[in-house]
């Protein structure tokens, strides 16, 4: 359930945030582990969950690429914002309270508009993680510690949103200890898991995401929820 404090929308419970990025048929399966969860929209996401049959609670943005806004019910919130200095996704991240944020339709599609979403993830200012699924990857933003399970020789990176410290790693071919992440500096794509699990002892820094393949999801869906201390 939404509380409402000005353009503020504060939940208890993870939300699906629609991006406008198209999805493939496999991002459909996801959402029957989120069927109870509050739905929304980053502008032109809304046409994105109309398609997958699901009504938002609220569409947020500049309002440049949803239609037909003047049709909408009554009791879905519209939430305009204006201004271009920052995304649709990352107007919505300044509204949306909750533990858990999942947001689908955002790494698909333009690269640009990806490249955007990390960008947008790197200046969040809470701990909170979120939660984007794509096609091919699904991916998480954190601070501090993680651990879940995967298949061995699972694809897995690790990517920094600034400067990131790493204190040691269980389970990856290339282990972390005592590494410090930097764009243009040290990244961490295409590691490789070789044991179970997979734990990341995070250091001083601002915040990484891990990614890991679409198939992943289940496992980092319930990480994720681990990390937002809401029960699986």
């Amino acid at each position: 359930m939404a509380h409402r404090q000005d353009n503020q929308l504060l939940y208890s419970s993870p939300i699906l945030l629609f991006g406008a990025a198209p999805i493939a048929g496999s991002l459909l399966s996801c959402l029957d582990h989120c069927q109870n969860w509050p739905v929304l929209a980053a502008d032109g996401g809304l046409r994105t969950a109309l398609s997958c049959g699901l009504r938002p609670q609220a569409v947020i943005g500049d309002m440049d690429s949803a239609n037909d806004l003047d049709q909408l019910p009554d009791d879905i919130r519209q939430i305009k914002l204006s201004g271009q200095d920052d995304t649709d996704f990352e107007k919505s991240l300044g509204v949306i309270s909750a533990p858990l944020i999942i947001g689908i339709g955002f790494l698909d599609g333009r690269f640009d508009h990806s490249l955007a979403a990390l960008d947008a993830l790197a200046r969040l200012p809470h701990d909170r993680p979120v939660l984007l699924v794509g096609g091919d990857d699904v991916l998480l933003r954190l601070r501090g510690d993680f651990e879940m399970t995967l298949p061995l020789a699972s694809r897995f990176s690790v990517w920094p949103l600034g400067r990131q410290h790493f204190l040691r790693s269980h389970g990856l071919e290339w282990p972390l200890d005592d590494v410090t992440m930097a764009l243009g500096k040290r990244t961490g794509t295409s590691n490789r898991v070789i044991g179970k699990p997979v734990s990341i002892t995070a250091g001083a820094g601002d915040g990484y995401v891990v990614m890991a393949p679409f198939t992943a999801f289940d496992v980092m869906l319930d990480a994720a929820m681990a990390i937002a201390d809401l029960p699986a």
